[in-house]
């Protein structure tokens, strides 16, 4: 019985620590070509060989977007601290089918909020491809992008029918500082 204040003293401190633990939140930042600064895009050249582009995009947390593409793939790759992250083959090989490339202009950041700032840990964003069947049938996946500097790396991905509140608890839980 001694014991008991001293029990009751740390299990409300625990309780008072793990409710003062921020939750994760999303903000969103966009790749769409009317509000990004465009860097290079066969659709302004004469002649191009190939279809190909290049746009720098916003970022957070000191990250710039580059989504880019060509020959029909798109993917996005990360800048941080002048330092580009190479995210191209891991995103394709994550991705069913033929000819990956991102689904939308959205790119859903995880992270906390403290105060008025946001630190991201995470990128989701979706991409689509093409199955190889009669039908064509369209296939979607959601990328998932463990943040961290220049050693950013895709950990994880998940057919988009599986919903977005799925992929952000495994962002949550493969990315989570």
């Amino acid at each position: 019985m001694k014991f008991l204040p001293l029990f009751l003293f740390l299990a409300f401190g625990c309780l008072i620590a793990s409710a003062a633990d921020p939750k994760p939140d999303s903000e969103f930042t966009t790749t769409d070509p009317k509000k990004v600064k465009i860097l290079e895009d066969s659709s302004r050249e004469k002649e191009p060989e190939i279809d190909h582009f290049k746009h720098l995009c916003p970022g957070l947390g000191g990250y710039q977007v580059i989504h880019e593409g060509g020959d029909l793939r798109s993917w996005i790759n990360l800048i941080y601290d002048g330092r580009k992250t190479d995210l191209m083959n891991a995103t394709l090989t994550a991705c069913p089918g033929q000819f990956p490339a991102k689904a939308n202009n959205v790119v859903q950041w995880r992270g906390f909020r403290k105060g008025d700032t946001f630190a991201p840990y995470a990128i989701i964003y979706r991409m689509m491809s093409s199955a190889d069947d009669e039908k064509q049938t369209r296939l979607e996946t959601f990328v998932i992008i463990r943040l961290d500097k220049d050693k950013s790396a895709v950990v994880a991905h998940l057919s988009a029918r599986e919903g977005n509140e799925k992929a952000e608890l495994l962002a949550d839980k493969l990315c989570k500082p």
